[in-house]
């Protein structure tokens, strides 16, 4: 099959030179922070003290990494927050596509009203206080059941799957009626598997969420045993007693080094999910914004 070259013009080729230009050097200024964290990382203490270390490694070491995970209050915090990004994840796509799937379909006699309820949750954001002390009477402090159930759902993301529902054949669901399924047997065995994109779209959202959460852990967790690895490292890097409990002093370690490789650590899990999952995510991310 002969491939037919397409010719564009000069404005054109200058245009999208612009753009690659443009878009690559902002590329860069986002990458170049992560190059020099995981550069101190990777150096020995003299050269990080005395602010010698840019953006390539001086005296190349592992004892930084080696601190971090023989460190048990960090491996406890990498657990909890591992465990809470799969339960969450999981947990949050199940009632994301029970949400969305009615939402899609048109018999559904309370669409209309449940739209509008998701729409101003979208737009208006609960105050810290009220949303804090509902959390609270719950039951929702200092258990894991608090790293999760607060944002379990995200009307953003139940939006992007309503679309994509929305954009199903109805001949293929009524097919399916004919067939003699039921609406959960249909939503199992023929919209759920025509949907791989989008579910996993969204399941990295609510995942890098979940694994990245800050605030409702800072706001409901005060146990150090629920730690997640976000608020360990704001400790490490706020606190000094956190860090001198990591046998710096015995170590040689560079207490700086010590706060970027917790960075690192933390940075590394999504940075690998994600190109995996990149393919889908665009191709979700276009077919669920089709309507709104």
């Amino acid at each position: 099959m002969n491939k037919t070259k397409i010719r564009r013009s000069l404005p054109d080729r200058i245009f999208n030179a612009f753009n690659l230009i443009v878009l690559g050097l902002i590329g860069l200024i986002a990458v170049l922070p992560y190059i020099n964290m995981l550069a101190v990382s990777l150096s020995s203490s003299g050269p990080v003290d005395s602010g010698m270390v840019s953006f390539l490694p001086i005296e190349l070491t592992f004892e930084n990494y080696k601190t971090v995970f023989l460190d048990k209050s960090i491996l406890k915090s990498i657990g909890v927050s591992a465990l809470m990004t799969v339960v969450g994840t999981a947990l949050s796509l199940l009632l994301t596509v029970m949400f969305a799937y009615p939402l899609s379909r048109e018999e559904f006699k309370l669409r209309k009203f449940c739209n509008i309820m998701i729409l101003i949750v979208f737009i208006f954001n609960a105050p810290i206080i009220p949303w804090y002390l509902t959390m609270r009477a719950y039951g929702l402090y200092d258990n894991f059941w608090a790293l999760i159930v607060p944002s379990v759902l995200s009307t953003y993301n139940i939006i992007i799957v309503r679309s994509f529902f929305t954009e199903v054949s109805p001949a293929l669901i009524d097919a399916a009626k004919v067939d003699g399924c039921g609406e959960m047997r249909t939503l199992m065995q023929i919209i759920l598997p025509i949907s791989k994109a989008v579910m996993a779209t969204v399941g990295l959202m609510y995942g890098v969420g979940y694994w990245n959460s800050y605030t409702t852990p800072l706001y409901l967790i005060n146990e150090r045993s629920l730690y997640t690895l976000q608020l360990r490292i704001k400790s490490i890097v706020l606190d000094s007693n956190a860090i001198e409990s990591m046998n710096l002093v015995s170590t040689g370690t560079s207490t700086q080094a010590l706060k970027m490789t917790a960075i690192i650590v933390a940075a590394v899990p999504v940075l690998c999910v994600y190109p995996f999952l990149q393919k889908h995510f665009v191709k979700g991310i276009m077919m669920g914004a089709v309507k709104g």
